[in-house]
């Protein structure tokens, strides 16, 4: 089959490569992927730029939607056929410190497809049966296959964020990353704002229909000055930072109230600067989110089913898997919001409900 590989470490090291099916050993299934989504680790792996490490060589992929296509011994052999996502973490320890207290996304033992084992960018994925999920009735294969950001952007926002009614919330960053934690925020009852740069205006009126308050350009001249009026005398009581960007974390950090949560869900993938006075003077809480728990999961989909986010708006495109490197590129220049790449012939696999 064919896979897209991250082949050795270094810059851009990645390659669609001949490799052979999996197949899976005992408790774990075989998911035919009909979609994959790029992600901004995809995009740290393929530059090699110290934003997420992988022990190639590795097929990268670790958002993915498909169908059940063979099982190992002690699976059911019902689930053949089900429409499913999954979880990504292949293997955590079980015994640790974070595993113990529910926090399986610190173990220093995780392997997830995509980075510590082959992924999802390719026809076939093998994990273990207990990531699965089956996608409830009305929610589509390319839909699904956003649902790892989306439990990302929950844990965020849901667990993390503390958000209440009238809340005035800060959201850097109109990625699809940044828009799904402005659509969470919104059910919470944030009053958000989403701030991003002139390039961004597609994004910021996308924006707009996902619930935002207000839309900001934060590159403009005095752009500070015009910004701060809108959190009132006291500034943002939440700041959701999503762009991974140095000058997006200051301005947040300028911006958040005292006494304020600053949480942190974009990867910078370089080292960054920031005063750490403003943490002291202000009496800041601040606050890291890695990947998700087990629970988000169940809840993304729960939102799905419900319609109360809809994931649709943002897939910019479906490519067949020979053209990754140009979705790969249009991603990393801003282009769009979320590319799919799918592995069946013409990009158009079933998507029945």
């Amino acid at each position: 089959m064919k896979a897209l590989v991250k082949y050795e470490k270094g810059e851009k090291k990645v390659r669609l490569m001949d490799c052979e099916e999996p197949h899976p050993a005992a408790g774990q299934v075989r998911i035919q992927v009909h979609y994959g989504g790029i992600c901004g680790t995809d995009i740290h792996i393929y530059k090699d730029d110290g934003g997420y490490r992988t022990d190639p060589p590795v097929i990268l992929g670790h958002e993915l939607s498909g169908v059940v296509d063979s099982v190992g011994e002690e699976v059911p052999s019902g689930l053949i056929g089900k429409r499913v996502v999954s979880e990504t973490y292949y293997h955590t320890c079980g015994r640790c410190f974070f595993c113990r207290t529910g926090h399986p996304n610190l173990c220093p033992e995780r392997l997830s497809i995509g980075s510590g084992v082959n992924g999802a960018f390719a026809p076939y994925v093998v994990v273990p049966e207990r990531n699965l999920h089956i996608l409830p009735d009305g929610v589509g294969l390319r839909e699904a296959a956003m649902t790892e950001p989306l439990a990302c952007c929950a844990q965020a926002v849901l667990e993390k964020g503390e958000i209440r009614p009238g809340d005035r919330v800060l959201v850097t960053g109109p990625g699809a990353i940044g828009l799904m934690c402005l659509r969470l925020a919104v059910l919470c009852g944030g009053r958000v704002t989403v701030a991003g740069m002139k390039k961004d205006r597609e994004r910021l009126q996308l924006a707009l229909r996902f619930g935002a308050e207000n839309i900001v350009c934060s590159d403009e001249e005095d752009a500070l000055e015009r910004i701060r009026p809108l959190f009132g005398a006291c500034g943002a009581d939440t700041v959701l930072e999503c762009s991974g960007a140095n000058p997006a974390i200051n301005m947040a950090l300028e911006l958040v109230r005292k006494g304020g949560h600053y949480i942190q869900v974009g990867l910078t993938g370089r080292p960054t600067t920031l005063d750490m006075n403003l943490v002291t003077l202000k009496e800041l809480r601040i606050s890291g989110t890695f990947a998700q728990k087990p629970v988000w999961w169940a809840r993304s989909l729960e939102l799905l089913e419900q319609k109360k986010i809809s994931l649709d708006p943002l897939i910019s495109g479906v490519m067949p898997l020979d053209r990754w490197q140009e979705a790969f590129e249009l991603y990393a220049d801003g282009v769009g919001f979320k590319f799919l790449l799918s592995p069946i012939e013409g990009c158009s696999p079933p998507d029945e409900s």
